[in-house]
C-alpha cells in the first residue's frame, strides 16, 4: 500500500504544482500591474514593485492553496481515470474509501507545508517587503532605517527612534530627543511603548522624561502620557503592518491585547480566523473534488471535470470574499463569519463522500 500512496501522491503533487504554479503566476502579475500605479509616489520604482511582489508571493500563495487542492486533486485523480488507473486499483481489491484515504494523507502533508509558511516565512518575507514598500512610497520622512525595524523619524527640531514593533503594530523601547534652536538638547524621554486609544490618539506607556535647565537634569516618572503628535499619519503607516501579513500568533496575542484595553478587535480577530480557515477550506475543496473526480464524464473529459471544479473554486472564494467584508462591517462573530463557508462547503463535501464505494 505504500506503493500505491505514493504513487497516488505523486500525481497529485503533479497536478497541484501546475495549478500553483499557473495561478500564483496570474496572480502576481495582477498584483504587480496594480503596484505599477504606485511607482509615481515617493522613492518607489518599477524595480521596487518587482521586489515587492516576489517577496509577497508566499503570502499570496498561501491564500491560493484551497484553491490549488481543488484543481490539483481534480486534475491529478482524473489523469489517473483517464489512464484506467482508477479502474484497475479498483478491480485490484483497492476500495474507493481507501483511494480517499491515500489523498488526504497527500493533504496533510501538503497542510503541515502551509503551516510552516503561514507562521514562519510567510509573516517574515512580507513584514519586509509591505515596509521597504511604505518606505519607498513614504519618500523622505525617515531620518534613518537601521537593521531589522529601528526607526529613527525627524519631525522639525525632535528626533524619534523606534527600536522594535510588537505584533508588527505597536512601537517599542522609544526614544525622543528634543533639541532648542541652538541644538542643545532639552528633553529627552524613553518610553516602553505606544498604544494607540479608542480616540486613535498615542499613548507613551512607562515614560521616563528628563529635562535640562542649565547643568541641572529634571526627572519625571509617569505611567502613561499622552501624545498628539508622536507620530505622523504618514510615519504611522511606515512602522504598522497590514493585519493580514502578520502571523496567526501575533494576531492573536494583538487581537487579545487590544481586548483587554478595551478596543475593538474584530479585525484582527477576523484576520486569524481566516488564516487558521485556510486548511478547513483546503480539506474542503478537496472533499469537493473527489465526487467530480469519480464521477463517470463519458463526454468532455479532463476538462469538464477541471471547469466544473473551477467553477466551484471561484464561487467559494468570491462567497468567501463577500462573507469577510459582511463581517467587518457587522458585529457578526468573526470566528462565525470566517468559518462558516468553509464549513458549509465541508458539510456538503462529507455528503457527497459518504456516496462513494
Amino acid at each position: 500500500m505504500k506503493i500505491l500512496d505514493r504513487y497516488i501522491h505523486s500525481q497529485l503533487m503533479k497536478g497541484f504544482v501546475i495549478v500553483f504554479v499557473i495561478l500564483v503566476s496570474v496572480f502576481s502579475f495582477l498584483d504587480f500591474v496594480e503596484e505599477l500605479d504606485d511607482t509615481a509616489l515617493g522613492n518607489y520604482s518599477v524595480f521596487d514593485a518587482v521586489v515587492f511582489v516576489v517577496m509577497t508571493i508566499p503570502e499570496r500563495a498561501v491564500w491560493l492553496v484551497p484553491i490549488c487542492a481543488l484543481l490539483g486533486c481534480l486534475i491529478g485523480l482524473s489523469l489517473l481515470d483517464h489512464g484506467n488507473e482508477l479502474t484497475v486499483m479498483r478491480t485490484s481489491g483497492v476500495s474507493a474509501r481507501r483511494i480517499v484515504w491515500s489523498v488526504f494523507k497527500a493533504t496533510g502533508w501538503l497542510l503541515a507545508i502551509v503551516f510552516v509558511f503561514e507562521q514562519f516565512i510567510s509573516p517574515a518575507l512580507g513584514e519586509r517587503a509591505w515596509r521597504d514598500r511604505a518606505l519607498a512610497i513614504a519618500g523622505d520622512i525617515i531620518l534613518r532605517k537601521e537593521s531589522g525595524t529601528n526607526f529613527w523619524f525627524r519631525d522639525g527640531r525632535r528626533f524619534i527612534s523606534i527600536r522594535d514593533m510588537a505584533y508588527g503594530r505597536i512601537p517599542t523601547g522609544i526614544e525622543i530627543y528634543e533639541f532648542d534652536e541652538q541644538a542643545e538638547l532639552t528633553v529627552f524621554t524613553e518610553a516602553r511603548e505606544a498604544q494607540r486609544d479608542t480616540e486613535g490618539v498615542w499613548q507613551l506607556q512607562d515614560v521616563i522624561r528628563k529635562r535640562t535647565r542649565g547643568m541641572k537634569i529634571d526627572v519625571e516618572t509617569l505611567p502613561s502620557l499622552r501624545w498628539d503628535g508622536f507620530l505622523s499619519p504618514k510615519q504611522g503607516a511606515v512602522i504598522e503592518l497590514e493585519a493580514e501579513s502578520l502571523s496567526p500568533t501575533d494576531l492573536y496575542y494583538y487581537a487579545k491585547d487590544l481586548r483587554a484595553r478595551g478596543q475593538n478587535a474584530n479585525r484582527y480577530e477576523l484576520a486569524f480566523w481566516r488564516k487558521l480557515n485556510i486548511p478547513l477550506a483546503t480539506i474542503a475543496m478537496v472533499l469537493i473534488a473527489l465526487p467530480f473526480a469519480f464521477a463517470p464524464f463519458e463526454r468532455g473529459g479532463i476538462g469538464k471535470r477541471v471547469l466544473l471544479g473551477a467553477a466551484v473554486g471561484v464561487m467559494f472564494y468570491l462567497i468567501d470574499q463577500v462573507v469577510a467584508q459582511i463581517g467587518l462591517l457587522t458585529t457578526f462573530n468573526p470566528a462565525l463569519t470566517a468559518l462558516l463557508p468553509a464549513a458549509t462547503l465541508f458539510v456538503i463535501g462529507l455528503a457527497f463522500l459518504r456516496r462513494l464505494r
